[in-house]
């Protein structure tokens, strides 16, 4: 009986072993191939998404909800892709919500050369149609949120802010939200639209930039910030009137204008004569040449005074673009907060030259200050290729051009006593896909004003009506890498997708500029 019962004692046991060693071996290749999912959704292999990648949240993710993050978001959703569009702020609109800037900087082409309203078409001209050169903010609010509303796809997350960003061998993948009621959220996408005014997503994963003019001057000052502000009991009649007066001019004045002009200029040649329009109006816009503030001395000493532009909004308010702070750094936020309450002081002193020196404005009372001031210049990012002044003089037609531009090379003063050394003249040229990726990140379309430019270059192409160009590019394009699998380098890179880009832009009603190449 011993003999028979030992064997069955014993077999069990090492059993038991080896049924133990492959639970352990099981858990352990469970446990790798856990880590390699892990790595591979995050970091990919070779700056590309993992065979073990898990899909992504959505196709596109648009980071800010400024006017060119909305026209990326929709383009986008049109283009077949899912959208999560964030916005850290309860509101939508950027500058126009928060900054008050109820007018657009309307690019209309020399007729000589496009014949043609440049920036009219597109996704920013739905918007334009409907609201005009000035415009009522809250109309404007309500036009993006319902052009939102319309497109299924898109999922608008405001109050929302990026708490990490996820990047793995230089590659922009995704982002950890936190959402308004506290919990945190993951999203991750096959392509990503920084349209933060300041490329601060972009900047934030590792993509390189410069500050103000620091590429062509030893230090970083950015262009004057400005702090616009509305007034009621104008006589709106009144303003028009005067800005469509004509004073005469001898031609040797006229030239001195002409030279250091910073505002518009209609002129009429009579004989030895010119007569120069005082500023322009078109419905609820109008603009003085600068003669009504050329004899105001600022208080502070950052003030700087220059022309006045004037919006007028639904209910008879009107909102003034014309002062400007020097010296402020767009990405401080101390630093916006002392010039703000600069500007602030200045305002009382201002509205009372007003008052006795521009027509319609005898009984104009002070109604509201912008929350946060107008930022025209922070980053500019290191793109494939940076815009530059010849680009925009010479008309450049580029072969992967994305959006038909025109506006004057714009540079407000960097510093009191400075004038704009470019004047006002307007230039039809294009925008290159290349400026909106970054050189060193991948994953990443940037649509804004922090675009790669030169300083001066970018003072033509910060403006809305071209950053929504650039937005609805983006847009489109992000939507071709989710739909093909690629990155946005893969895509920069290649001909045949940036042609599919080029026929989708058109098919959008977007001018690409394809005039410019038949020069």
């Amino acid at each position: 009986m011993s003999n028979s019962s030992s064997p069955s004692r014993k077999r069990p046991a090492k059993t038991a072993k080896r049924a133990g060693f492959r639970r352990a071996l099981l858990i352990f290749c469970g446990a790798a191939i856990l880590c390699v999912t892990f790595f591979r959704s995050w970091h990919g292999i070779n700056g590309k998404r993992g065979f073990f990648a898990p899909r992504p949240t959505c196709d596109v993710l648009v980071l800010g909800g400024t006017p060119a993050g909305i026209a990326a978001a929709l383009a986008a959703a049109r283009g077949g892709a899912s959208v999560v569009l964030v916005e850290e702020r309860p509101k939508l609109g950027g500058d126009i919500s928060y900054a008050m800037l109820n007018m657009f900087d309307v690019p209309l082409g020399p007729p000589q050369k496009t014949g043609v309203a440049l920036a009219k078409n597109g996704i920013f001209g739905e918007f334009y149609r409907q609201l005009g050169v000035a415009f009522d903010i809250q109309r404007a609010q309500k036009l993006f949120d319902a052009a939102l509303q319309k497109e299924s796809a898109v999922r608008v997350l405001r109050g929302t802010a990026v708490r990490r960003l996820l990047v793995g061998e230089k590659r922009l993948e995704g982002a950890v939200l936190r959402l308004p009621n506290g919990r945190e959220q993951t999203i991750t996408a096959s392509a990503i639209v920084d349209a933060s005014d300041d490329a601060e997503f972009a900047a934030r994963a590792g993509a390189g930039y410069y500050l103000g003019r620091e590429n062509a001057n030893p230090d970083r000052k950015m262009q004057s910030a400005g702090l616009l502000f509305s007034v009621k009991g104008v006589d709106w009649q009144a303003v028009q009137a005067y800005v469509r007066h004509r004073k005469a001019l001898s031609m040797r004045a006229l030239r001195r204008f002409k030279h250091g002009a910073a505002g518009s200029i209609d002129v009429k040649i009579e004989g030895r004569s010119a007569l120069l329009r005082l500023g322009g109006t078109s419905g609820n816009y109008a603009w003085e040449r600068g003669d009504i503030i050329e004899d105001y001395k600022p208080r502070g000493p950052n003030i700087v005074v220059l022309s006045i532009n004037f919006g007028r909004q639904d209910d008879g308010s009107v909102v003034l673009n014309t002062i400007n702070i020097v010296g402020v750094d767009g990405l401080s936020l101390a630093s916006k907060l002392r010039a703000r309450a600069e500007a602030i002081q200045e305002i009382p002193f201002l509205l009372g030259y007003l008052r006795e020196q521009m027509p319609g404005f005898k009984d104009a009372q002070l109604a509201e200050i912008a929350p946060e001031l107008y930022i025209r210049e922070t980053r500019h990012i290191h793109g494939f290729y940076s815009l530059k002044v010849a680009d925009i003089k010479e008309d450049r037609a580029f072969y992967d051009r994305i959006a038909l531009c025109s506006y004057p090379l714009d540079l407000h003063p960097y510093s009191r006593g400075e004038k704009n050394p470019f004047g006002p003249q307007r230039f039809a040229y294009t925008l290159p896909l290349r400026a909106l990726v970054p050189r060193k990140l991948d994953g990443v379309f940037v649509a804004s004003r922090s675009l790669s430019a030169t300083y001066s270059a970018a003072g033509s192409a910060r403006v809305i009506p071209i950053t929504m160009a650039a937005g609805q590019a983006a847009g489109i394009a992000a939507s071709l890498c989710a739909r093909d699998g690629i990155s946005p380098h893969e895509l920069v890179g290649s001909p045949r997708e940036i042609a599919q880009l080029q026929t989708k832009l058109r098919a959008a009603g977007l001018d690409i500029g394809d005039a410019l190449t038949k020069k």
